[in-house]
């Protein structure tokens, strides 16, 4: 290649590259990695397929295609992540959203009272708490986390999306001593066991935090500590939403039962694995 090429053939002989390194879906990654490069919305970047190549977006768009091949997932590249139709920003101090975490803010909204208040458990990005708030400007919340610097990550998103006066971010652990009672607590918490973390794909291991991934020998320890400090901040009559592993169904639906919740119901993400569950606590 050389920069009497056009953008297209750029991106072809990318993708190409990234292909042959068995990366899945490598037209979209050179798109997403182009777009960086020229510092334009993905959606630019047809418009710009046929211009001639600058010298400085090609060094730009060849460094991001490096650390693609070298296994970097592009929402670290880019620095951020689309979710629920917003974009946040991700860094290393954060798990990157996935799809399937979208189903807690889908269904925690539809829970959540007129003029509600909100608790994220393990807020990370904010991703949760924020497009939470997003939707419902009569809502306020808080979200925990035990990071300082996902706590940081997670204000700058809150400014970004202009929801800040009506989210409060704390540091603590998951019995940490809430001031007032909550209508709806929602928690993608870690929840990996400790021997499953080696056998991670390279992508998650090497990149997402490992607080926010591993919790203890099973993987339940999160969901045991949340349960057992429910009572004192989650109203009667409020809900309470889980992620899980695509098999750990059944058992945090127990955990979730023998704390006295009612009305337990499992949720599928779009790929059909039941990945997340609610209740409410009695009244």
């Amino acid at each position: 290649m050389n920069l009497n090429c056009t953008w297209r053939d750029m991106m072809r002989e990318a993708a190409g590259r990234l292909a042959e390194a068995g990366i899945e879906h490598p037209l979209r990654d050179v798109r997403l990695l182009m777009a960086h490069a020229m510092g334009v919305e993905p959606v630019e970047v047809i418009l710009r397929e046929t211009d001639a190549v600058d010298p400085a977006t090609l060094t730009e768009f060849e460094q991001a295609v490096a650390r693609r091949l070298n296994g970097e997932p592009v929402s670290r590249i880019r620095g951020r992540r689309e979710f629920y139709g917003r974009t946040f920003l991700v860094t290393p101090a954060v798990l990157d959203p996935r799809p399937e975490t979208e189903l807690l803010v889908s269904e925690g909204v539809k829970r959540l009272p007129r003029g509600g208040r909100v608790l994220d458990l393990g807020t990370g990005s904010g991703c949760i708490l924020l497009s939470v708030l997003a939707e419902r400007d009569d809502v306020t919340g808080v979200g925990l986390d035990l990071s300082p610097d996902a706590l940081g990550v997670a204000r700058r998103n809150a400014e970004r999306l202009a929801v800040q006066d009506r989210a409060t971010l704390v540091e603590g652990s998951w019995d940490y001593r809430f001031g007032g009672a909550f209508d709806l607590a929602v928690s993608n918490p870690p929840y990996l066991a400790e021997r499953e973390f080696a056998g991670l794909d390279r992508e998650v291991r090497e990149h997402d935090p490992r607080l926010a991934l591993v919790s203890g020998k099973d993987g339940l320890e999160a969901y045991r500590a949340i349960l057992a400090a429910m009572p004192g901040w989650l109203k009667p009559g409020g809900a309470i939403g889980f992620e899980f592993g695509s098999t750990q169904g059944e058992a945090v639906s127990q955990l979730m039962a023998g704390a006295g919740l009612t009305g337990v119901e499992m949720l599928q993400d779009l790929a059909g694995h039941t990945r997340a569950a609610f209740g409410r606590r009695p009244l």
